[in-house]
């Protein structure tokens, strides 16, 4: 008995020294990669290249910090368990590099030049000169990508190491290292990363990673530019389509209708129609998406206009709209302090201005009964703080995104589900597949053309819109095509763990219902156009019950004139 308490205490020992060391083991496996990334640039800034990096990276991890080659520190590495260094031009780095990363463990992917200037890590490879590329595939499968005609650095790859990624002139023949993993690191020899050749990197950056994601096309189907105007026979047309398959979807809302010319304002109040489709699609499977609050700024069109971004001025909106101005640059200061005060002051206004239009929006939605899930910005046009901004009152974001401040048209799509750092937390849902467009031949096959590079990603996500005024026939079209992509799942953004925090409503969905939270009183009366819809709608209703009650009356009146007729004529007789 002795000996059985005795092996009984040598077991509990054992299993009390080993047991905190698996669950240990099990928490870092568990934990989620936390990512630096350096970068060289002409200016020290951050640009477009490395926004889009920073979606392909933010499919893995939330956790990404970027900083650029002349301010980085060892101490920065030290809680990195992924390390990115992207050179955009040849140049000489900081002494520091020569020993940057003599004491890094983690891994280590190098991007475009200098990879020879930051440590040993990248002796398995020797970079020469630059060669032309148009077409890139995959070395252990089929998938093979035509790009347009592109520079890339030339390397050799020397034994040991293993070529994951070639290249080639579809006429040339000749091969080319385009990413290469050695000694646990990596090297990707573009100089530019972007959605029309970053699609095998991005399936690469899996192995980076080593997460294994499933092999399942997530999509979505999103209905575009719904304002009050919109012809509801359609819409209802295509929501019959889309229920009947059982598939969820999303539509793309704006509250307001603009007249560009009058200046008046339509609101749902003057749909009852519409609302009324609206209302079943949100009950039936469709999910409301905020689509701006006017979709419109200055004297243009709703639906057509920008609203997040002075496309006049090729700037964030940091003016009234009847305001002229020219933007000051530095040199326009006597002092730094000067200028900074400067910007402060244009995105107080920024700030002010989107978060009043957010609010307007949500606001608006729900005084009728509408409750969005996500938003989309107006021609995916917004600002780095607006993004910041509208971070604070969503969760989800869908459609492309906007990469740099100093042009509106430097903008591109994730290949798959991403929440990179500049959106602060947002996950971005993308679209990837287009849109018909009216008068382009051809423009479904376009669109499946898209989906086929998409789907070159693992867990790629296939995404299109479309807008309903083009009739139920052309989405009929669409639709037949997108039931032939295979292992397609249709995201419905009430499945998700979403939630929208307005000034006046809150919103979340739990296991596929809308959740939502706000003053009636104070939403409803914020203008009169709802309490009379509402007062209109309660006179309608009460004069159909007095219809009724008046109908009954009458039937009863002439049932008992009959019998009474038939008694008397029973008794005379």
């Amino acid at each position: 008995m002795g000996r059985h308490k005795i092996l009984i205490f040598i077991i509990c020992i054992t299993l009390c020294t080993i047991l905190p060391n698996v669950s240990v083991e099990a928490a870092k496996e568990a934990k989620e990669p936390e990512v630096l990334v350096i970068y060289t640039t002409r200016d020290g800034k951050m640009n477009e290249e490395q926004r889009y990096l920073d979606l392909l990276i933010g499919h893995f991890t939330s956790n990404i910090r970027f900083i650029s080659s002349d301010d980085v520190e060892k101490s920065d590495l030290s809680s990195a368990t992924h390390l990115f260094y992207f050179g955009q031009y040849s140049t000489q780095l900081p002494a520091k590099f020569n020993t940057l990363f003599d004491e890094y463990e983690g891994t280590i992917v190098a991007i475009g030049y200098n990879s020879e200037k930051i440590g040993n890590q990248f002796s398995f490879i020797d970079p020469k000169h630059e060669v032309t590329i148009d077409q890139i595939s995959m070395k252990s499968s089929d998938k093979t990508l035509d790009i347009t005609k592109m520079y890339i650095v030339e390397i050799k790859a020397y034994e040991g190491s293993e070529i994951l990624i070639n290249g080639r002139m579809k006429e040339g023949g000749v091969d080319y290292p385009v990413m290469v993993e050695g000694n646990g690191n990596y090297y990707y020899a573009f100089d530019t990363v972007d959605s029309s050749r970053a699609t095998l990197f991005a399936e690469a950056l899996h192995d980076v990673f080593k997460i294994e994601h499933e092999e399942i096309s997530p999509g979505y189907i999103r209905l575009e530019d719904v304002h009050p105007l919109v012809n509801p026979k359609p819409l209802q047309e295509i929501a019959s389509m889309l229920k009947e398959k059982d598939i969820p979807y999303m539509v793309a809302v704006i509250p307001i209708y603009t007249n560009q010319i009058t200046g008046k304002r339509s609101t749902f109040a003057d749909s009852p129609e519409l609302l009324k489709v609206l209302k079943q699609i949100q009950k039936d499977g469709g999910s409301i998406v905020l689509h701006g609050y006017t979709h419109q700024f200055r004297a243009s069109e709703t639906g057509e206009g920008f609203e997040f971004w002075d496309v006049e001025n090729n700037s964030p909106i940091y003016f009234p709209e009847d305001q002229e101005y020219t933007l000051k640059e530095e040199k326009d200061f006597s002092s730094k302090e000067d200028y900074l005060n400067y910007i402060n002051d244009l995105k107080a206004y920024e700030r002010e201005y989107t978060e009043t239009k957010i609010n307007q929006g949500i606001d608006e939605l729900a005084k009728y009964g509408l409750y969005p899930l996500a938003f989309e910005a107006p021609h995916y046009t917004m600002s780095q703080y607006g993004y910041e901004i509208l971070s604070e009152y969503f969760s989800t974001y869908v459609g492309q995104v906007q990469l740099s401040d100093k042009d509106w048209e430097i903008m591109d799509t994730s290949p798959y589900i991403t929440s990179p750092s500049f959106l602060h937390g947002m996950k971005l849902l993308p679209e990837t597949m287009g849109y018909i467009q009216p008068g382009v031949e051809q423009a479904v096959q376009k669109m499946m053309d898209n989906a086929g590079r998409i789907r070159l990603t693992r867990d790629g996500i296939l995404s299109a819109f479309y807008h309903p005024y083009l009739g139920a026939e052309g989405f009929k079209e669409l639709l037949d095509e997108l039931d032939k992509l295979p292992n397609v799942s249709w995201i419905d953004l009430k499945e998700m763990d979403v939630w929208v925090k307005g000034k006046n409503v809150s919103i979340h969905t739990v296991n596929g219902q809308i959740i939502k939270d706000f003053n009636r009183l104070k939403i409803v009366y914020s203008s009169m156009e709802a309490p009379l819809f509402y007062l209109g709608q309660f006179v309608r209703f009460a004069a159909w019950v007095m219809v009724v009650i008046g109908g009954a009356a009458v039937c009863v009146f002439i049932v008992f004139t009959f019998r009474l007729i038939k008694r008397n004529n029973q008794i005379e007789g």
